[in-house]
């Protein structure tokens, strides 16, 4: 390791998201505990490790990590210094679980503590809707709980709702991949009036759910006409996917992101339960799906000093 004498080490925990929820079309994004970690500091020359080896993921500066703190330290006027970094990678890729959400926030908040730039959640947020392209995943990862949020024209506005009560999720995944791309093809360029109006009603359903604890009002709000009839025969399993976490009594089950993984509401008191329950059945559908139970998390992305 070619890390400076006496740098400290900084650990950077930022959190797998679950965007659309149903409902939500690229509007809604609800935060996970389940990380990716980063382990870095100031070094003379730049140096990424893997704790598990990917041949995916580049160990030079086209990394997507580097490549967002260099954004961020571009906007800002400022170098970016070289660092070392060790990236423990939790969040499967191409997962529809916020895998490169988690990197480009992972990297504004690298040069944010390497610069000092003392940056804002709202001005990380815009930096990372900027590289991303949308805030629905970037917005839980920094600011955690379901973020409700809008893109006028550029104008980026989250409204963070904090996550009480009785509710978990139970993340269904499977063994084969999705790209947001193919995923996004699959949409249709028109929509009629009548499922938009459904949609919006459905919207109002997940929000107020959320805000007043009432999560038996999922079933409805997960109710989507916009995306998932249209992606759901990309991912062969869906349906039963979908009925098993039914009969084992989940509030209801919507794609997380754009897919292949499928998320499912549960009762947090349950969790456990229903989370081995729910594996038995999974696993009998063809995919390799597996279980993957989490609790929400409330806080977004976290810093600390770290000794590894």
């Amino acid at each position: 390791m070619n890390e400076q004498a006496n740098a400290p080490m900084h650990l950077l925990k930022i959190p797998a998201t679950s965007a659309n929820l149903g409902a939500g079309f690229d509007t809604a994004g609800l935060a996970l505990e389940l990380y990716n970690e980063l382990f870095f500091c100031p070094a003379e020359a730049l140096q990424i490790e893997l704790a598990e080896p990917n041949p995916r993921i580049p160990l030079d500066s086209s990394n997507m990590i580097y490549a967002a703190a260099k954004w961020t330290a571009d906007l800002a006027g400022r170098a970016l210094p070289p660092f070392y970094m060790k990236q423990y990678n939790h969040i499967p890729m191409t997962s529809g679980m916020g895998s490169s959400a988690a990197c480009i926030v992972g990297g504004i908040l690298i040069a944010d503590t390497l610069l000092n730039l003392w940056l804002s959640k709202k001005q990380m947020l815009d930096i990372a809707t900027q590289i991303e392209g949308h805030p629905d995943n970037v917005a839980p990862a920094i600011y955690g709980g379901l973020c409700i949020n809008q893109n006028n024209e550029g104008n980026i506005t989250t409204l963070q709702i904090p996550v009480e009560g009785d509710i978990a999720v139970c993340i269904a995944y499977p063994s084969f991949a999705l790209s947001t791309k193919q995923s996004r093809q699959a949409l249709p360029t028109k929509v009629t009036m009548a499922d938009a109006v459904h949609n919006l009603s459905c919207m109002s359903f997940l929000t107020a759910a959320f805000y007043t604890q009432n999560y038996a009002l999922l079933p409805q709000a997960l109710d989507d006409r916009l995306h998932q009839p249209y992606r759901k025969h990309l991912i062969p399993g869906y349906d039963e996917v979908a009925s098993a976490a039914q009969t084992l009594g989940a509030y209801g089950t919507c794609l997380s992101g754009a897919g292949p993984s499928m998320l499912c509401f549960v009762k947090a008191s349950e969790l456990s339960s229903f989370a081995e329950a729910f594996s038995r059945e999974i696993h009998k559908i063809p995919g390799d799906w597996i279980a993957i139970p989490s609790l929400i998390n409330k806080h977004g992305a976290t810093l600390e000093e770290a000794v590894q």
